[in-house]
């Protein structure tokens, strides 16, 4: 998990900047690799100090480009923390949910959006669309919490589909800032990276919250 999750923190690192014209040179390719590998060490021995050490240093080399240091604190330390959680079931559920939500909000505002939300960020969505989404993600974790008997904190789950869908608009808002359809080309017909996590920016750590209490 650790892994999949660096290669995915690598990997948002390059697509993030295009939203501000950084170019992706050999320095940046250095620190990027260097960075998360640091980071996820640090995950993994579950350090927070290797991780508060770290992000100063970021913050020291790059003070006059501070894109970066937000591009750092996005791909990595926001995204990547839902990997600091020691349980990979947890973690699994969770992420499946994240996925549904997304599904259900298209579908929802497929069939019944009407009132758009943020029509010069993303047209398509809508209100019907968001709350339909997050009924549905609901329900669902209701019918897994009771029928499979995985343990999902109800009360939290309507709030993760909001903030899922917060990350979403995030994203697109950069992307219409310098006229990109999608982060990237890497997933074929899907776009970059970033169009596939962006709703976990915001939701890793609030799902890293939930397993702590």
């Amino acid at each position: 998990m650790l892994m999949l999750f660096g290669l995915i923190s690598i990997l948002s690192f390059k697509e993030f900047l295009q939203f501000a014209y950084i170019k992706y040179d050999n320095e940046l390719k250095l620190y990027n690799l260097t960075v998360n590998l640091i980071f996820y060490i640090g995950i993994y021995f579950k350090n927070i100090y290797i991780l508060l050490i770290l992000f100063v240093l970021v913050c020291l080399r790059f003070y006059k480009r501070g894109f970066i240091i937000f591009a750092f604190f996005i791909t990595s330390y926001l995204i990547g923390s839902i990997s600091y959680i020691d349980n990979l079931g947890f973690i699994i559920n969770y992420l499946i949910l994240i996925e549904l939500n997304d599904v259900y909000q298209y579908i929802s505002g497929n069939i019944l959006g009407k009132r758009k939300i943020t029509p010069n960020v993303s047209p398509n969505k809508t209100v019907e669309g968001l709350i339909g989404g997050i009924i549905l993600t609901t329900l669902t974790a209701i019918l897994l919490k009771y029928l499979v008997k995985i343990n999902y904190q109800i009360l939290f789950i309507s709030f993760i589909g909001l903030i899922g869908f917060i990350g979403d608009i995030f994203i697109s808002y950069l992307k219409r800032r310098v006229n990109l359809k999608d982060s990237g080309t890497l997933l074929l017909g899907h776009g970059g990276i970033l169009d596939r996590v962006d709703s976990l920016i915001f939701t890793a750590p609030i799902i890293l919250l939930i397993f702590k209490l």
